[in-house]
């Protein structure tokens, strides 16, 4: 056991896990603020504890209202709260430590008589005894600190009393009416016994004393007086405190787990009907709508569901009582952080309201608020976990309705971007025969025909041109289908010399006035399909060729760097338009101002076909002006290499 000072720091293990037990005294806040900066020194969870008594009277009104705002202050601090039922506080408190692998207890420091601890026994006794490896932290109160005063009389109430003394009276008449035996008469009062024991243990011990000494006074020799001539009857007088002792106690037990049955009932019952409302909701509006229903049928308090914008902001979908501004910075507070805030937290504990997230486990997908102030019941603690399980299956209820429509619109883009790659290449491959012979036949007339005047043969270079430009469209196209479709590649090992040479070959018509400068790594290859492959460096050539001033230098370069062969294209035009640089390799995206022909199909078959290779694909401003294109594939040695290296 050690007796510690609040504010000092321990070391531990971050797996440490911290309980305090919380009642209703008023030390118990200082306890909370201890255990929390216990925990925070550990960096340990922590849990905040309350035993309720089997056997024992329920608690009053005041005492009932501290151990809530005792729990609030934990919850609010970060604790995972409890609310238990059991025969004994120590061991309720160990069996919820074990069960939650707890390292370490708190508990208060006893300010009662020490009778009470010799008649009921020492809670921290108790713990010491059992508690095993787990370290006891005991914290004294401050001085400030009143002892709790316990109101005996409010919790069973005067009628319990006034039953009991009624039942005795009755219970003597009978007797001396009718002359019954000294058997007959303590029957009758032990009957009389266990009618006051129905009021609970008080009553029934005040009808046992009762008894006793209503049947030794006016029934057990000599009469009316206390003397007890025969010791025999002290077993019948030891018998009737024990039946109104034992009753009393079986009563309050049966009343609380009767209470308790209840409670569970209700809770479960309300969170069942919810379940069931929130299941066969179709939008969040629907959910917001039963989740309205259920707080006001079960704490009778009015409650508005807001949800959250795509701008971060809360919208009321659901319920009657408008927000002010104040509420509705409480309610925006609670939903940012995924904290309740609000009446009897830590974020405005003097607001009207209690928000409460709707939380699925990773985000909030908005708030309920409850007009607390309006409430026609009282919101205890078990109200406001019942309100608190409500949010979170709101939330989750709300997460699945969003996950379902994403999926959903995934699934109809994916039958979207099916339809229209089956569409693409079957077009594709239907006009690659048409604009053949379309091409074949204009390049035979113009290199043919010795008769054509001038203005004929730039038709024929223009229809053979804009023939070349479709079927680098039509092969683009093609390209991508085959590449999203996640076709099979046929892989060879390539040096990268020949794929950039036979790429350079093909771009020669578009080069015009721009010289190339090539720098390449003869050693460097890769295993690529090549025909594929050399699709990059054609349509990078070319972009570069068409959105750089005539005569600007292009370059080509191509290296190893690590595991990975790089190629890499610049230029020294206009550069990279302002935006994110991912945006130009989506399909059909050209940068603003763009005057040149084409379909803004280049660069996401480049990238298609990088990803499809396991490679990579990026572009950045060229210092000095312009702009490169770099492309990353795995690169590999030669065959006959790696054959000389297993040898």
């Amino acid at each position: 056991m050690n007796d510690i000072d609040p504010t000092a720091a321990i070391e531990g293990p971050a797996h440490e896990c911290v309980v305090v037990c919380v009642g209703p005294s008023p030390g118990s806040e200082r306890l909370v603020h201890a255990s929390r900066r216990l925990a925070e020194s550990l960096g340990a969870r922590w849990h905040a504890v309350h035993v309720a008594l089997n056997a024992a009277a329920p608690l009053s009104q005041v005492d009932r209202d501290r151990v809530e705002n005792h729990l609030g202050l934990a919850e609010s601090l970060g604790a995972e709260v409890a609310y238990v039922l059991g025969s004994s506080v120590a061991e309720a408190v160990l069996e919820f430590a074990r069960e939650h692998s707890a390292t370490r207890i708190v508990a208060g420091k006893p300010t009662h008589s020490r009778w009470r601890d010799r008649l009921h026994g020492s809670l921290i006794d108790a713990l010491v005894r059992d508690s095993g490896p787990m370290e006891l932290h005991v914290i004294a109160p401050s001085e400030e600190v009143l002892p709790r005063v316990i109101e005996r009389g409010a919790a069973t109430g005067f009628v319990a009393y006034a039953r009991a003394v009624f039942a005795i009276l009755f219970a003597t008449g009978i007797g001396l009416l009718a002359h019954v035996s000294l058997t007959d008469q303590a029957m009758l009062y032990l009957a009389a016994i266990i009618v006051a024991a129905l009021g609970g243990r008080a009553p029934g011990v005040l009808a046992a004393a009762l008894s006793v000494a209503a049947y030794n006074f006016f029934f057990v020799p000599p009469l009316y007086t206390l003397a007890v001539a025969d010791l025999d009857h002290l077993i019948t007088f030891a018998v009737m405190f024990t039946v109104g002792t034992a009753t009393g106690t079986l009563v309050a037990r049966m009343r609380h787990a009767e209470e308790a049955s209840r409670l569970r009932e209700r809770r479960t019952s309300a969170l069942l009907s919810f379940t069931g409302h929130a299941a066969a909701a179709r939008s969040t509006a629907d959910v917001a709508a039963a989740v309205v229903a259920q707080i006001e049928d079960a704490l009778r308090a009015p409650a508005s569901v807001l949800v959250s914008r795509h701008d971060g902001e809360l919208e009321a979908v659901a319920g009657l009582a408008p927000l002010a501004e104040q509420e509705m910075a409480v309610a925006l507070w609670a939903h940012r952080h995924r904290r309740a805030a609000g009446r009897g937290t830590e974020m405005q504990p003097d607001a009207r309201l209690l928000a409460v997230p709707l939380w699925d486990g990773e985000q909030s997908a908005g708030v309920v608020a409850v007009q607390l102030d309006r409430a026609r019941r009282r919101i205890d603690f078990d109200a406001r976990t019942l309100l608190e399980a409500i949010a979170r299956q709101a939330g989750v209820a709300i997460a699945r309705l969003r996950l379902g429509r994403e999926a959903h619109d995934a699934a109809l883009r994916a039958q979207t971007e099916e339809v229209r790659s089956s569409l693409l290449s079957t077009v594709s491959h239907d006009l690659r025969t048409p604009l053949a012979i379309i091409s074949g036949t204009a390049s035979a007339l113009r290199d043919s025909a010795s008769n054509l005047t001038a203005d004929q043969v730039e038709s024929l270079d223009t229809i053979v041109d804009e023939a070349e430009r479709l079927g680098s469209i039509l092969y683009n196209l093609l390209a991508i289908t085959r590449v999203e479709s996640g076709a099979a590649l046929r892989r060879d090992w390539v040096p990268l010399e020949e794929i950039i040479g036979s790429a350079l070959g093909r771009c020669d018509s578009l080069l015009g006035s721009h010289p190339v400068a090539v720098a390449v790594d003869p050693d460097v290859g890769a295993r690529v399909e090549p025909v594929l492959f050399e699709q990059i460096v054609i349509n990078l050539v070319e972009n570069a060729a068409k959105h750089t001033p005539a005569g600007t230098p292009i370059e080509v370069r191509v290296r190893a760097e690590g595991n990975e062969a790089i190629i890499e294209v610049s230029d020294r035009g206009p550069g990279l338009p302002p935006g994110p640089h991912d945006q130009l390799f989506e399909k059909f995206v050209r940068g603003p101002g763009v005057r040149t022909a084409g379909a803004g199909l280049g660069l996401a078959v480049c990238r298609g076909i990088a990803l499809a290779h396991g490679g990579r694909i990026e572009a950045e401003q060229r210092i000095g002006g312009g702009a490169t294109f770099r492309v990353g594939v795995a690169a590999g040695p030669a065959p006959v290499a790696e054959h000389l290296a297993a040898s």
